[in-house]
């Protein structure tokens, strides 16, 4: 048997219970606890014998009542042939009437740290009037979103943050005082364990993904937590850094107009409702650094710089979606060279995770039967390509851009484009894709006479959709409705009185 925690099942019991019949929180708490008082029964109603008190959980009873949230009942615990993972050597059945089973054959010095480490993690599923939404939501929406593995991080880490938080504050005094014999020597050895390795506890904590970290920091149980580390031990989530503090020294004027200019910050963010742009305002999760500067961070040293486009990149993947993301521009650059990597490095971000883009060319790298047809099942480009789209199409996106609207946006002004249309750009674009997934792109052989769309169409296609975003197609209506005279008028009118005139001509010959 594996140690586990919540199985789905046990996890919609939880939920479910908190809607049915209309039963609210508190009431279906006061219902479970009637169960515990009258004896547990199983689904045929039949009495479950009830667990007698341990001796050692009775023992460490004046801590574990400190560390465990419900006053009415703590777990039960009992023995049995388990086999726990990360070396807890226990297994947790959560919930109100929770179970903490110890593995069999411990000395009693390892069954007290697993009873309290059990109890520490079973406190995570106990009722909470102050919270926000049911942790099994939380836990739920952790599986759904970020995945089993992020899941399971965010459930270890809680027993450990919640011994972290205990063991600094002076109930763990009072409490380990109130204890005797192995208990005691337990209580000791791990508050000392738990209060000089706070940096490794709280480091691990880093390792979670930080939107997952978010989703369930904000509620209890690990609100309450996580204050009281930032409490006692000044350990504390990296605060938000705004756009205006994320870009180095030679970027800020840049930075600025782009944080004033509405639209010219929703066609380099392609963030088009108001509350994705006043988040990215908030915590851009993005840094723009010189080569060698201050701003970079050490996980970013080295980055290694493309010299097509001036800078290099750093990613960290957030979960949910968001990246955080370092760019290092090359100390080299300067003036118009610098703004032009300064803007592609936007829409390279961008791009980075277009959902879109990357959906539409995947046909690219499927698999195909003999017949040809597509397997829709591998239709997906690699993810060790999700930067080369974002390069070349960023590339792309830019030249488009800066001549659509270089008279437009003065931040544009000076940053002359290297092609005279869209389509021009496109074929620089769908090239250095080609060029760049070469052997895994679908590239149909020179002799090929069914052939008729050439080398990675959905590429191509991809690009041309994406595109749209960034052209500047100003329609006159007055041309449109024929009030207003245009250069092609003209020309009709000068083409027309020369076939008048030669006509005139040649009747004066017949003549």
């Amino acid at each position: 048997m594996r140690r586990t925690h919540a199985t789905t099942l046990t996890l919609a019991l939880i939920a479910g219970a908190l809607t049915a019949c209309g039963e609210s929180r508190q009431e279906m708490l006061e219902r479970e606890m009637e169960y515990a008082k009258a004896g547990r029964k199983d689904d045929k109603g039949v009495p479950i014998p009830e667990i007698p008190p341990d001796e050692m959980r009775e023992a460490l009873r004046p801590l574990l009542t400190q560390i465990y949230s419900n006053t009415e009942r703590l777990p039960a615990v009992t023995e049995g042939d388990v086999e726990p993972m990360n070396g807890r050597n226990y297994v947790l059945q959560p919930g109100v009437l929770a179970v903490v089973t110890v593995k069999k054959g411990l000395t009693k010095a390892d069954k007290a740290r697993a009873i309290i480490l059990g109890v520490a993690e079973a406190d995570a599923w106990t009722f909470r009037k102050n919270a926000r939404k049911e942790y099994a939501l939380l836990v739920e929406k952790l599986k759904y979103s970020y995945g089993e593995e992020t899941k399971t991080k965010v459930l270890d880490a809680y027993p450990e943050l919640k011994l972290l938080s205990f063991f600094g504050s002076p109930e763990a005094d009072k409490a380990i005082g109130e204890l005797s014999g192995e208990a005691k020597s337990t209580a000791e050895a791990m508050r000392k364990e738990y209060t000089e390795g706070k940096q490794d506890i709280w480091k691990k904590w880093m390792g979670v993904k930080m939107y997952a970290r978010r989703l369930v920091g904000q509620d209890e149980p690990f609100r309450s937590v996580l204050k009281k580390i930032a409490k006692d031990f000044g350990q504390e989530e990296v605060p938000p850094r705004p756009f205006k503090d994320s870009v180095d020294a030679p970027f800020k004027d840049w930075a600025d107009a782009i944080e004033k200019d509405e639209k010219l910050l929703t066609m380099l963010t392609n963030y088009k409702e108001l509350r994705d742009r006043v988040d990215f305002l908030g915590e851009a999760h993005t840094l723009w650094a010189i080569e060698g500067g201050p701003l970079v961070p050490e996980r970013a040293r080295g980055v290694a710089i493309d010299k097509k486009i001036g800078y290099g990149f750093f990613r960290e993947d957030l979960g949910g979606g968001y990246n955080d993301l370092v760019f290092v521009f090359s100390k080299k650059l300067g003036g118009t060279e610098l703004k032009r990597a300064f803007l592609h490095s936007f829409l390279f971000r961008q791009l980075l995770t277009d959902f879109q883009l990357l959906s539409t060319a995947g046909s690219d790298f499927a698999k195909r039967g003999l017949d040809g047809s597509i397997d829709i099942g591998t239709a997906t480009v690699p993810d060790k390509y999700d930067p080369l789209y974002a390069s070349c199409g960023g590339t792309a996106a830019l030249e488009t851009m800066l001549y659509s609207f270089n008279s437009e946006f003065p931040l544009l002004n000076g940053v002359p484009s290297k092609v005279k249309d869209s389509e021009a750009a496109l074929k620089i674009a769908h090239k250095c894709i080609v060029d760049g997934a070469a052997g895994d792109i679908k590239i149909p052989a020179k002799n090929d006479e069914f052939d008729t769309e050439g080398p990675a169409p959905a590429s191509r296609l991809a690009i041309f959709q994406m595109l749209a975003r960034f052209e500047n197609i100003k329609v006159n209506t007055a041309v449109l409705a024929g009030d207003q005279r245009t250069e092609e008028d003209d020309a009709i009118d000068e083409g027309e009185k020369l076939l008048k005139q030669l006509k005139a001509q040649a009747d004066a010959k017949k003549e």
